[in-house]
């Protein structure tokens, strides 16, 4: 069996974990931050929030594909420099308007580096191993999701001050490991070079791993709302034990399943692991939706885990299954893309709902937003049998 575990794949595991607990962290800190601070709407404070979103959605769509021109190692070090400062800004925050520039600009940052890591890991684990390899380092994604929004609920219940120290401690920890990680950079052929001056579709986006984005879109979507109003929701219901409990029961769901779900692609395919997980994603929205107790809250929490929490991972191996490694960081940004376009809209659409329906029914467009991801999927595998057959 080949091997996995090289030094530079935990450093990267390490590194992307380190980006997503600041960006979780900072998430729910800010949300909260512009509610009871400029007293605005849950929908503007979703806007505050999902912003930083947006902007890793612009450097993922312009700068990422100019990526192996400029240097991964080179867009690394800038991209997570730059985002130190910006945590830095955090203490000096005075208004809506700077917030929501610091947010986008961080968020640009946030792409370029998260896009810079994911694409190194896929391409330095090995083939046979890829589903299982990407697997374990999207554990970091989950780990982060869990951590990162634990303590901006947390420390800023202790001290405002603490959250935003530790955010600058972990920012400077990345930039030293950017400094010394080992990124193998892809020698940019003559195609590549005509095909970065072209400004047409197909230049932005990975065609092949445009189905699957869509299908990350949709579930992003729907997660949004549990990544930005889920303590609000806890609160308004009287669940606040579910809801302090709610990340660590989607964190333990994500650290046993993912794994097994990348082994599982390797050994049986793509369709043995999606159809389940999307499907137990509907149900995990729909148990949060409807939940009275903080039992039903934490298994829709556990349900959830298991079905959106594998997206990314598997997302990510089909992706980059039918290209060549050196469209290995349009294959991924064109998923990660996807998956921030329905974090940074989501909050803000399913926000607009609060108003008029309540929290319940957010969850329940979750759950909508679920079922066409898993219809939309079905038609891929409907789609792709009728191919087999003409062939």
């Amino acid at each position: 069996m080949e091997k996995l575990w090289s030094k530079d794949y935990v450093l990267n595991i390490v590194g992307n974990l380190l980006l997503f607990v600041v960006f979780y962290l900072l998430m729910v800190y800010t949300t909260k931050l512009a509610i009871t601070e400029f007293n605005v709407s849950v929908s503007e404070a979703g806007l505050a929030s999902g912003i930083f979103i947006v902007g890793a959605l612009v450097a993922r769509l312009v700068i990422s594909r100019y990526m192996d021109f400029i240097g991964r190692k080179r867009m690394l070090i800038i991209a997570v420099v730059i985002h130190a400062i910006c945590t830095f800004g955090y203490h000096f925050i005075d208004g809506m308007l700077f917030l929501c520039t610091l947010r986008f600009v961080q968020g640009m940052t946030y792409g370029m580096a998260s896009t810079v890591i994911a694409t190194t890991v896929a391409s330095i684990v090995p083939e046979s191993r890829r589903g299982e390899g990407i697997g374990y380092f999207t554990l970091s994604i989950t780990l982060g999701s869990a951590i990162g929004p634990f303590l901006g609920i947390s420390l800023p219940q202790i001290n405002p001050l603490y959250a935003l120290v530790l955010c600058d401690v972990l920012s400077i920890s990345l930039i030293v490991l950017a400094f010394i990680l080992n990124i193998t950079e892809i020698k940019v052929g003559f195609r590549q070079r005509v095909e970065v001056k072209s400004f047409r579709l197909r230049t932005f986006f990975e065609p092949t791993a445009i189905p699957i984005s869509i299908v990350a879109l949709l579930g992003a979507i729907g997660y949004s709302a549990v990544m930005s109003y889920i303590g609000t929701y806890s609160e308004t219901i009287g669940l606040l034990l579910g809801g302090s409990l709610f990340y660590i029961a989607y964190s333990i769901a994500c650290l046993i399943f993912r794994p097994i779900s990348g082994v599982m692609i390797d050994r049986y395919g793509n369709h043995v692991v999606m159809v389940p997980i999307l499907f137990t994603m509907i149900l995990g929205f729909v148990a949060i939706a409807l939940a009275h107790s903080n039992l039903i809250l934490l298994l829709g929490a556990v349900l959830v885990g298991i079905g959106y929490g594998s997206i990314p991972s598997a997302g990510q191996t089909i992706a980059v299954q039918k290209v060549k490694l050196n469209k290995f960081s349009l294959a991924t940004s064109t998923l990660y893309i996807a998956l921030d376009l329905g974090n940074g809209i989501g909050p803000y659409i399913l926000g607009m709902v609060v108003p008029i329906y309540g929290f319940r029914a957010v969850y329940m467009c979750s759950a909508i937003a679920a079922l066409l991801a898993f219809l939309f999927y079905i038609g891929m595998i409907i789609k792709s049998r009728k191919e087999n057959v003409a062939v």
